[in-house]
């Protein structure tokens, strides 16, 4: 196989390790583990490479100081700006989810402008998607929908549908939380289309999920719950804990519109354990005040004012947090300047 002096003879198997990393830990570790024995074979722009892959397995599983100290070491010494690039998206990610804001939005802007330079389109769109989520999160609208529309080229350019899965699936997200619900629910619609022949099935449920939450706030609760019950079973077949939380809040809300209180206990107390287990407090908080809602209107008063208590808590903080990002988004700006 003719390779050029750069990429060498391991780079492919890099980038199968690369396209598979979310197929769980310990696949990964034990490819990772096998490349390993030939690291004194590599090219430079290999030795890189597996460095960001290990960083990137550093982060999935938990590991984020070493995933920053690994990230560190490899944007100073890389030669290669796609692999800056997705260093520094991913020591974006990593910040983030520690709570360093100025430090995430530094590395997220580095990463973002360094997109039209760089060679691999994949890149172009995981680093695009990557900072609209994270945007989204800071309520950063603006600048998360032109990185949606810039993120809908590249994955156009890539002809690639899995990117136009997800393009689709951030910009109906963008216009649902900004009041465009008319396009959101076209976007959501052609999201699923795409997600569904790609074979992307967390995006392809998420879509599907946020299209019945809005057919439920116009009203078509029933049809909405039929919809949404069609994919719990493949849904809790992925485990993904935090999606599966999403789901039950879903279902919940519309058993609760239904006044059909016991189902809604049952699915809001699943979306509460899955989130808790998860450490997804945004969704916690949702589930407590659907569970606050449900003990009110059943008259169980103790447990309603329990988790009220819990709601208001959670609310307070994650208000602080949007705050907290905004704040760091002008701090990383006056400091890139």
């Amino acid at each position: 196989m003719a390779v050029s002096a750069e990429e060498g003879a391991y780079y492919q198997e890099l980038v199968s390790v690369e396209r598979n990393m979310l197929n769980g830990n310990s696949y990964i570790e034990k490819r990772l583990k096998v490349l390993s024995q030939d690291k004194d074979k590599f090219t430079p722009l290999e030795t890189d490479f597996y460095q960001l892959l290990r960083a990137h397995h550093d982060y999935l599983s938990s590991n984020l100081e070493a995933c920053k100290e690994r990230l560190a070491i490899l944007i100073k010494q890389t030669k290669s700006i796609d692999i800056k690039a997705k260093a520094n998206i991913l020591l974006a990610t990593a910040e983030h989810v520690l709570g360093n804001h100025v430090e995430s939005f530094i590395a997220l802007d580095k990463a973002v402008t360094a997109v039209p330079n760089l060679t691999r389109q994949r890149y172009k769109a995981s680093i695009l998607q990557t900072a609209v989520g994270i945007y989204q999160q800071a309520e950063l609208f603006e600048f998360a929908l032109e990185l949606a529309r810039n993120l809908q080229v590249e994955a156009r350019k890539l002809k690639h549908g899995e990117y136009l899965c997800i393009a689709n699936y951030e910009l109906g997200m963008i216009e649902r939380r900004t009041g465009q619900i008319k396009m959101a629910k076209q976007r959501l619609m052609l999201a699923v289309d795409y997600c569904k022949n790609n074979e992307s099935k967390i995006f392809e449920y998420v879509s599907i999920i946020a299209l019945n939450e809005i057919e439920a706030d116009q009203g078509k609760l029933k049809k909405s719950n039929a919809e949404l019950l069609k994919i719990i079973g493949p849904v809790n077949a992925i485990g993904w804990k935090n999606l599966i939380a999403q789901l039950n809040i879903a279902i919940a809300k519309n058993y609760f519109r239904l006044n059909k209180y016991d189902r809604a206990e049952e699915y809001a107390l699943a979306s509460y354990h899955k989130a808790s287990e998860g450490k997804d407090r945004r969704r916690l908080q949702i589930s407590a005040e659907i569970l606050a809602q449900i003990y009110s209107k059943t008259g169980q008063k103790e447990e309603a004012i329990k988790y009220y208590n819990e709601f208001r808590k959670l609310n307070s903080e994650n208000r602080v947090k949007v705050r907290q990002r905004k704040l760091a988004f002008d701090i990383a700006r006056r400091e890139e300047s």
